[in-house]
């Protein structure tokens, strides 16, 4: 009788430990279908990463490559196009001071790609957008009512009146507002009696009015705290603001005008400590170009693809952005040869 008791005692305690056996198993996930993913049952599968396109631009082509941007990751939805806006020279200073990775560059100058990236940061540039400078207000701005382009100049230096425009030392706009200044001291010259538009608007202009580029200017026209901005065009339209156009031979916005715009020149900061760089007055024409060892030459070559068809063209112009078509290229031997097919080559 004590046989039989601790035979069923023993048998009772090695049916527990199997059991425990079991459970234990369970949980700690050694099954074969765990051991087939290697996962624990509650912890979800990883999502693969994105590949990235790093694209610096300038800070007036905001909206416009927004949309590129949407329309890019639609075509590849494992694709996340990573934008930066600033101040056309500071995107460059980024690349060739700060040596940041990026894919992508546009500039609101074209020129400043060519004198600042090429050789060293870029190989080519292309000219894929133009614009010009107006004078911007709202409904609230005083004297809006008689501001006209015969006395526009006269309107700004008011007692009353507060402008302002973008700093020539960080973005093209703010040497362009100069050189227009300078361009009109030549339009009005017979009116003027001797008198300086670009001095007395220089003279004018309060220091905290001088903002690093164009978009910082716009909420502070909106509220209300400047009456008038020198903004290019595309900016007062996308921004639904009220604008003055002023005289073609002003405004560095035709090609017809180039001789009379080269006439004048302004000095701003240079790129190096202590240096110094003219600016001759131009049309205004944005380049762009790709970085030399961007991360995904691949996808960049497909946005500017993208930029450069009639889809991207239709893109720029819903978003008031006047487009170069085709883009030009001073050297189409140095541009990929995918791109190629949608660019002239025409010297600068």
């Amino acid at each position: 009788m004590m046989r039989n008791e601790g035979y069923g005692s023993r048998r009772a305690r090695a049916l527990t430990l199997a059991t425990v056996a079991v459970v234990v198993l369970a949980l700690s996930g050694c099954g074969e279908s765990e051991q087939s993913t290697g996962q624990h049952p509650s912890t979800p599968p990883r999502r693969p990463k994105k590949t990235k396109l790093i694209v610096l631009h300038a800070a007036s082509l905001v909206l416009p490559f927004s949309a590129l941007e949407k329309a890019m990751e639609a075509r590849h939805p494992g694709l996340d196009v990573i934008r930066e806006s600033s101040s056309s020279r500071l995107a460059i200073r980024k690349v060739t001071d700060l040596n940041l990775k990026a894919d992508i560059l546009a500039s609101a100058d074209e020129a400043l790609i060519r004198g600042l990236m090429i050789p060293s940061h870029a190989d080519w540039v292309g000219v894929f957008a133009r614009n010009r400078v107006v004078v911007a207000y709202t409904d609230r701005s005083r004297h809006r009512d008689i501001i006209n382009e015969q006395n526009w100049f006269d309107i700004l230096v008011r007692d009353d009146v507060n402008f302002g425009y973008a700093d020539p030392n960080m973005a093209p706009v703010g040497y362009r507002t100069l050189l227009c200044w300078k361009l009109a001291d030549l339009h009005y010259a017979d009116a003027l009696q001797g008198k300086s538009i670009y001095e007395m608007l220089r003279k004018a202009t309060a220091p905290n009015n001088v903002r690093p580029h164009c978009n910082e200017l716009i909420p502070l026209l909106q509220s209300a705290a400047l009456d008038y901005t020198f903004q290019y065009r595309s900016l007062a339209v996308q921004h639904r603001l009220s604008f003055l156009k002023l005289p073609e031979d002003v405004d560095l916005g035709s090609e017809k005008e180039k001789e009379t715009y080269a006439k004048v020149k302004v000095k701003i900061n240079g790129m190096q400590k202590n240096t110094t760089s003219i600016k001759t007055g131009k049309p205004i024409l944005y380049g762009i170009t790709m970085v030399k060892d961007g991360p995904n030459p691949e996808m960049a070559i497909e946005f500017l693809q993208l930029l450069l068809s009639d889809e991207g063209a239709e893109v720029m112009e819903k978003n008031f952005q006047e487009v170069v078509r085709p883009a030009v290229c001073p050297d189409l031997a140095v541009v990929p040869e995918a791109l190629r097919p949608l660019m002239i080559q025409v010297s600068p």
